[in-house]
């Protein structure tokens, strides 16, 4: 039978063991809301540039390509945002993304359960 100052020990560890968990948990969901925010983001950016395409090709106008090389330079930046968001989820979760295919792995794979490449 266990002594008084082993089940305080056992119970301060228990506590320490589910409070990092629940850091865990939150450090998740905010990266997944990073995310989400990213990829909204994505969205306004592709409708600004095809609205700004199709304005061009409508009015016959010469395209206003300081504006396209705004949009696709922030598109570089948010595919770059939401890479390495993902990246840093991954990790948190203890998995790999396969770069060719996008399936997720165990953080030990070396191949693809998915598709098979090298990880």
């Amino acid at each position: 039978m266990k002594t008084w100052e082993e089940l305080v020990t056992l119970a301060k560890d228990m506590a320490s063991a589910a409070g990092r968990k629940a850091t865990d948990i939150a450090d998740l969901a905010k990266l997944k809301l990073k995310l989400a925010e990213n990829e909204k983001a994505v969205e306004a950016t592709l409708t600004a540039l095809g609205r700004l395409f199709y304005e061009t090709r409508k009015g016959s106008q010469e395209p206003d390509e300081d504006m396209i090389s705004e949009l696709i330079a922030q598109m570089d930046e948010l595919y770059a945002t939401g890479e390495q968001l993902q990246a840093e989820i991954d990790v948190t979760r203890g998995r790999k993304t396969c770069a060719d295919c996008g399936a997720a792995n165990p953080e030990g794979a070396a191949y693809c359960n998915c598709c098979g490449k090298s990880l």
